[in-house]
């Protein structure tokens, strides 16, 4: 049975367990074409409203990206305890960067949304994951095994689990 649907070439994250409302965002996804063959880019946040009838989520704010995504995630990192829109947005892109999102300042419709990146990786990041015990923690893979733990606290510097 289909509840809702969103018609996008896009990679997906939904928000973290404890956000209500709940959303969805979507990002343009990489060596991808829509119908349209558009060569434009985007981060697009979904609401989820079960109560509506449609199967159309309502789209809450979009940010006009220069990047396209291999991978798309939305981590808890530094949420407040009432479970308003926070966390971060973090994109693995098709050239080996790293971006991360703050997906609250999309929502308002804010134009400067981008946390920081990092582009150490040497190929498209395909990869990407949140330590559930240390939100901090996010891990990441691309081309040639290339494998770094990033420390949101320390972006700059990432940590790798040994040689490639």
């Amino acid at each position: 049975m289909k509840l809702k649907e969103v018609d996008r070439t896009a990679m997906q994250a939904w928000s973290p367990a404890q956000n209500h409302p709940i959303y969805l965002a979507t990002g343009t996804s990489a060596q991808q074409l829509d119908a349209t063959f558009s060569t434009n880019a985007s981060l697009e946040i979904f609401e989820l409203d079960l109560s509506d009838p449609s199967l159309d989520m309502k789209s809450c704010a979009t940010f006009s990206s220069s990047h396209r995504y291999h991978k798309l995630i939305w981590g808890p990192y530094k949420m407040d305890s009432k479970g308003d829109v926070s966390g971060v947005l973090i994109a693995g892109g098709e050239n080996g960067n790293i971006i991360l999102y703050d997906p609250s300042k999309i929502i308002a419709g804010d134009k400067e949304v981008v946390i920081a990146q990092n582009d150490k990786h040497t190929g498209p990041v395909r990869a990407l994951d949140v330590n559930i015990f240390q939100t901090n923690l996010v891990a990441s893979g691309a081309n040639e095994s290339e494998i770094y733990i990033w420390d949101l606290n320390n972006f700059a510097t990432p940590m790798t689990p040994g040689a490639k």
